[in-house]
This record gives C-alpha cells, structure tokens and sequence, in this order.
C-alpha cells in the first residue's frame, strides 16, 4: 500500500534537492525516500539510551539487556509509590 506525504520545500532546498538527486542519477522522490531511509535505519537498530556520550557510564546490567533493565527500573519506582 502506498502512502502519499505532502512536504513543503522552499526553492532553495528545492533546487538543491534537485541537482544531488540529478548527480545521483535518479527522481527527486527517489533522491528523497533514499535519504528519509538513511536517516531512519540507525534509528531501528539499537536503543537510544546506549547511543549517549561515553561520559554516562551504564551500568553492566543496562548495557547487556536495556528493556529489562528499564522496566526492572520503572517496577520499582512504581512499588514506591503503593
């Protein structure tokens, strides 16, 4: 099933679309859902909360199974407040 997204772009972004799309040798759509794809995929790989700057140190707990560790967290703070 095909999804039609109505964007606004200014004739700058536009014209630039245009030409990187045209140097890569495809469609402005094509040029544009290529670069939405890049842009979500990294997204879909790995947790956010271990994608922090290495000054936050996790715990090793956390860092081997992050959803358990979350809603063990989320448990307790949640039997504090019975």
């Amino acid at each position: 099933m095909q999804s039609i997204y109505p964007i606004r772009l200014s004739n700058e972004d536009k014209a630039l679309f245009r030409q990187a799309a045209r140097a890569a040798g495809m469609s402005l759509a094509e040029f544009i859902r290529n670069a939405a794809r890049e842009k979500a995929l990294p997204a879909r790989k790995e947790a956010a909360c271990l994608s922090y700057s290495d000054d936050i140190v996790l715990s090793l707990e956390a860092e081997r199974n992050p959803k358990q560790f979350i809603r063990k967290q989320l448990a307790a703070r949640n039997a504090r407040h019975r």
